[in-house]
């Protein structure tokens, strides 16, 4: 813990399996309830030289709505978020975006990535689990 991380629970934490002192963190919650801790989906990475851990945030465009969780694509390093209305993806650059065209627009409560089929799992709310599979090229 440090005191620039957000005051909120963590909602997800995906480690990088190809580097398990990297890990992709979320929080719940609304930043505006505190405001001097802002961010909703943060890169760290673990030092454990100096035990200390960098933390970066990711939260760009995503706006101050929950995350509810996140996962790690390791072969393309897209990252997915799951939130109240749809799973966003964050690619090479610095903006989110829906992570496919035809995703319900509803919370998905629960989010995976199946590394050896190269799947994105996201369990919804009301509409069931849905798959996305995924180019290895992205």
């Amino acid at each position: 813990d440090t005191r620039a991380q957000p005051q909120r629970f963590i909602s997800g934490i995906a480690v990088d399996p190809r580097n398990p002192l990297r890990a992709i963190v979320s929080f719940s919650g609304y930043a505006a309830y505190t405001p001097s801790t802002p961010g909703h989906v943060f890169e760290v990475v673990y030092d454990p030289h100096s035990k200390k851990a960098r933390w970066t945030d990711l939260s760009a465009n995503l706006g101050d709505q929950p995350i509810l969780g996140v996962a790690l694509d390791p072969s393309t390093g897209l990252i997915f978020a799951s939130t109240d209305f749809t799973v966003l993806a964050l690619g090479h650059g610095s903006t989110w975006a829906p992570a496919a065209d035809g995703l319900p627009g509803v919370a998905a409560y629960g989010i995976s990535f199946d590394a050896s089929t190269h799947t994105l799992l996201a369990a919804t709310h009301g509409r069931g689990v849905w798959r996305l599979q995924l180019n290895r090229d992205n």
